[in-house]
């Protein structure tokens, strides 16, 4: 009676190639290398947030086939800190091999430094005036009466301490050199404390208006007859104030 082992061909073929590569590792002569590698921090509980100064690379010491650690690819090795437990104040992570993500073969044998302090403050919200940035001047005989921004106000949100001492968000510039009618444009918002930031990215939409100086009454006389002088004192009734202008304008 035949016995037929289904697949023959290819078990062959892993046995041998597994012990090919079985051989290969085993006659690779071990060696230790010094390394650093990029940390990671995951699991930052929503409410709290990393102030100071954080790692971005620790010291490790590896050990494998000379083959293998001369062929690592930048980024093969990450130091991963787990911040499921962190609280508010100033804490100590502990740094092992476990916390390493490593390819095959590789072991590693130190981590400098095996502790690592990290800073965690609550998390806090505040609504902000955006005020736009503008630069430059229009051409001559032409003048800035008024400046509106959409929206008006951006949530920010960041360590408390930091977000309490924010009165603004601003925009990227807007450029009205030379500028002789109303300019419009978008620019990204932002604040200027890095540690704070917008709860949502978004852009603000700058309308600037821009108007031809009114020309000044020749000698300085007044352009009006008399005839529009009042019974009263031979004043004119008030000009109504331009669209726009400073006393309608705030910030301006």
């Amino acid at each position: 009676m035949t016995i037929r082992i289904p697949y023959l061909g290819l078990k062959v073929v892993s046995v041998a190639l597994a012990a090919l590569l079985w051989l290969t590792v085993s006659s690779d002569q071990s060696v230790e290398r010094a390394l650093r590698i990029p940390v990671e921090l995951i699991n930052l509980p929503p409410q709290l947030e990393v102030v100071g100064d954080t790692p971005d690379v620790v010291e490790v010491r590896v050990r494998g086939g000379s083959t293998v650690l001369a062929d690592l690819a930048p980024g093969a090795l990450v130091a991963v800190l787990d911040l499921q437990a962190a609280r508010p104040g100033r804490r100590l992570f502990h740094l092992t091999g476990a916390d390493v993500r490593t390819p095959f073969g590789v072991e590693v044998v130190q981590l400098m430094p095996a502790t690592v302090p990290l800073v965690f403050e609550l998390s806090e919200n505040k609504v902000v005036p955006v005020v736009p940035q503008v630069e430059g001047e229009p051409a001559d005989g032409f003048r800035r009466v008024s400046l509106v921004v959409e929206p008006a106000m951006v949530a920010i949100t960041g360590p408390a301490t930091a977000v309490r001492e924010v009165t603004e968000a601003i925009t990227e510039p807007v450029s009205i050199a030379g500028a002789t009618s109303t300019v419009l444009d978008t620019a990204t918002v932002g604040v200027t404390d890095p540690t704070v930031r917008l709860v949502t990215p978004q852009a603000a939409r700058v309308t600037v208006v821009i108007v031809p100086t009114a020309p000044e009454p020749p000698d300085g006389k007044d352009t009006k007859d008399d005839a529009g002088a009042d019974a009263t004192g031979g004043r004119g009734a008030a000009s109504g104030t331009l669209p726009g202008d400073a006393s309608r304008r705030p910030g301006f």
